[in-house]
């Protein structure tokens, strides 16, 4: 018996919102790709691959706040760096698994990477980041709950990882003030020992679709992965194998 097509995270329910065009859903940003996000109702068939490895390779972890002689640091690379922990270390076995590491701060491509301590602040942000990572989550058939790992377990791993970033990126006295603060909350926390390679926008941009290919083309799916997300691994793949754009000339 085939599924019926409204099991489709890809195919809106006819007579919602979420049916309706992008600029008819409220407010919206433009993509990469020159298409429209709905700020406040997105849907999984808004969601490309590309846009989200645009967004978080120009955004900068720690709000931009890192020390001298660090040029930049994006969600992209950090996302990469902790997909690899996960394929190394037997985390993550499947592509659904890989994927959500991979695509855990997904949503920030368009909402940006607001410190945790300002989040904590302003609770409607959170609610907004949440329905949209649910979002990207569907367009790529990870549920969360249905994982080898538990979200604590994930957001562990994004605890580790935040060690060897600030060992890197952040000066005293911060440095030793939000370690103590990390080691408080969870005192046998350790780091990764993942190198950090202050990837450039662009190189950090192909590093993240590269990662997102492999693990489409490699790793064996624990259900239906979407028809649609395989053809944007596909398209990523093609775009790769291209040489990279030269730089718009400046104004």
């Amino acid at each position: 018996m085939h599924p019926s097509p409204l099991a489709d995270p890809l195919i809106p329910v006819a007579g919602t919102v979420e049916a309706q065009p992008v600029t008819e859903r409220g407010p919206w940003l433009a993509t990469s790709l020159g298409g429209m996000w709905s700020i406040l109702t997105p849907h999984a068939r808004d969601v490309f691959i590309e846009d989200i490895a645009a967004g978080i390779s120009r955004t900068c972890r720690y709000a931009g706040q890192v020390k001298a002689g660090v040029p930049f640091y994006s969600v992209a690379e950090h996302c990469v760096l902790m997909t690899r922990w996960a394929l190394d270390n037997g985390m993550a076995r499947t592509r659904e698994e890989a994927l959500a590491v991979l695509l855990h701060d997904a949503s920030e491509a368009f909402y940006g990477d607001l410190p945790t301590p300002l989040k904590a602040l302003m609770p409607e942000f959170k609610v907004i980041e949440d329905r949209a990572q649910a979002v990207i989550d569907a367009a790529f058939g990870i549920d969360r709950d249905r994982l080898g790992f538990s979200r604590s377990e994930l957001k562990r791993l994004d605890r580790s990882i935040r060690l060897d970033e600030r060992a890197a990126l952040i000066r005293e006295p911060a440095l030793s003030a939000g370690l103590r603060l990390s080691w408080s909350d969870d005192p046998g926390l350790e780091p990764t020992n993942m190198r950090i390679d202050l990837l450039e926008p662009g190189q950090a941009e192909r590093a993240f679709l590269d990662c997102f290919c492999w693990c489409c083309e490699n790793l064996p799916s624990s259900g239906a992965f979407p028809h649609l997300a395989l053809a944007q691994a596909e398209r990523a793949r093609a775009a790769l194998a291209e040489p990279e754009p030269e730089r718009l000339p400046s104004p």
